[in-house]
């Protein structure tokens, strides 16, 4: 695994551990939950939007 996987499993878990003590919607969860959301924004590749969006959208019923 490389070192920038291994960065975030460990701020993923750290938020984890943190929403089960003191909850989903506690300060320090969320403020776990931001940092993890700017790490992910800065190491997935730009492509990897791209691919989502050529994924088949659900049909509207």
């Amino acid at each position: 695994m490389r070192l920038i996987e291994l960065a975030v499993e460990k701020k993923r878990s750290q938020m984890m551990q943190t929403a089960f003590k003191t909850g989903l919607t506690s300060v320090e969860t969320v403020r776990l939950s931001q940092e993890l959301d700017e790490m992910l924004n800065v190491f997935i590749p730009p492509h990897h939007e791209e691919h989502q969006n050529n994924q088949p959208k659900p049909k509207k019923k």
